[in-house]
């Protein structure tokens, strides 16, 4: 199957400014002062710029072609950037550039490494961008660390390629920002749409697990919007929708406290430790969960599939199943639950159109205590999260 890199095409909208030590410059300085605060503030991450060739500006637009660079943590890797636009640069008081609008064309990230994933972009489009000053790119981890930001920016036509695992284009990508805090965003969203999956790109054996439930192809799309009350500490997960065409929809969504300022500040720095980011997370609450199915088609299959490898009917199959369905739940030990599972679970696997669960504690529940009763007591989690699951309601 196809595995996914650590450095994806989406966080190339803020690490291109970034991918790259700042002290004696790899590359030739340019006179155009936009131009070489851009790549200074590149220089200053995790990356060498090892040349461009050319700098013009026009009508208030700065254009550095053919943008190379290495990445510092894999010398065979490589950043190129065919055209890189600036529109409406200055470098403020503060020492970073902000630009009205920043068009990044021909984005690559590749490596001479055949078993490495290559990354490609055809074109990267961000409204009013504010880049780090580059002491505050090489303050990563500290307090005074700085991430870019923006109001928008989309990604159009991009290309995960794992050679032989596989490929997936994906058609647009499209993220805001829609308020911020400070340094901070507060409100936002994401949406991705054109994920496309095809059985014939795929190693052995992701195309026979397509192939095997009558895809040759799969579309996927994905929504998520996100709110951050930072004064009374509520960070909302209002939707997260991944859909699948002729296939399911998945929507969930999540609202904790006690995310505080100082919090996000912390998870922030603590992004590249995830030990120290769950350490964190411990002191957070969950106030509400919901998770919900919707199928559309995707469970007949899977069913149909099984029913036809056991040698029945699918109602047969699906009668074995739900038979099962107590002694299957009995390790859950505790009895009103498995029974309200049990006939949600029924009534789903014989009429698969949704099935809903939903968290909703009488008061919020520190994550440090869900934690705690899971490894001493899980089967009092559903209780003490006030769990509710149903099928097939509108």
């Amino acid at each position: 199957m196809l595995h996914y890199p650590s450095r994806t095409a989406m966080a190339l909208v803020l690490a291109c400014p970034l991918l790259l030590p700042s002290a004696g410059f790899a590359f030739e300085a340019s006179d155009n002062a936009i131009a070489q605060r851009f790549l200074e503030t590149v220089e200053a991450g995790d990356a060498v710029v090892t040349g461009y060739k050319s700098v013009e500006s026009a009508n208030d637009t700065v254009t550095i072609t053919g943008l190379e660079a290495t990445l510092e943590d894999d010398d065979e890797a490589r950043l190129t950037i065919n055209e890189t636009l600036l529109s409406g640069a200055k470098i403020l008081e503060n020492g970073r550039l902000s630009v009205v609008t920043m068009t990044l064309k021909g984005v690559s990230i590749e490596d001479d490494d055949d078993d490495d994933v290559r990354i490609t972009v055809k074109t990267i489009n961000v409204a009013d961008a504010v880049l780090p000053s580059p002491e505050e790119v090489e303050a990563e981890g500290s307090a005074d660390a700085v991430a870019p930001s923006y109001s928008r920016a989309e990604l159009v036509d991009m290309l995960i390629d794992a050679g032989e695992e596989g490929q997936v284009p994906v058609a647009r990508v499209l993220m805001q920002i829609d308020s911020m805090d400070g340094d901070l965003p507060t409100a936002g969203s994401v949406q991705a749409e054109g994920i496309t999956i095809a059985a014939a790109s795929l190693d052995d054996d992701g195309k026979k697990a397509m192939t095997d439930l009558g895809y040759e192809s799969i579309t996927l799309s994905l929504e998520m919007q996100a709110n951050w009350d930072p004064d009374g500490g509520v960070l909302s997960l209002n939707t997260l929708k991944v859909s699948g065409e002729e296939a399911a929809t998945l929507i969930a969504s999540l609202r904790m406290s006690g995310v505080t300022r100082e919090v996000m500040a912390e998870l922030e720095k603590a992004q590249d430790n995830p030990e120290q980011a769950m350490g964190l997370m411990q002191n957070l609450l969950v106030d509400q969960i919901s998770i919900r199915i919707d199928n559309d088609s995707l469970v007949d299959r899977v069913l149909d599939k099984q029913a036809k490898e056991a040698g029945s009917s699918r109602e047969e199959f699906v009668g074995q199943l739900t038979g099962a369905l107590p002694l299957m739940l009995s390790v859950i030990n505790n009895a009103d639950f498995q029974k309200k599972v049990a006939s949600a679970a029924t009534a789903f696997l014989k009429d698969p159109k949704s099935l809903t669960a939903k968290a909703a504690p009488p008061a919020p529940v520190p994550f440090a205590q869900i934690l705690g009763t899971a490894m001493m007591a899980p089967q009092s989690l559903p209780d003490i999260l006030g769990v509710s699951i149903s099928a097939n309601e509108d």
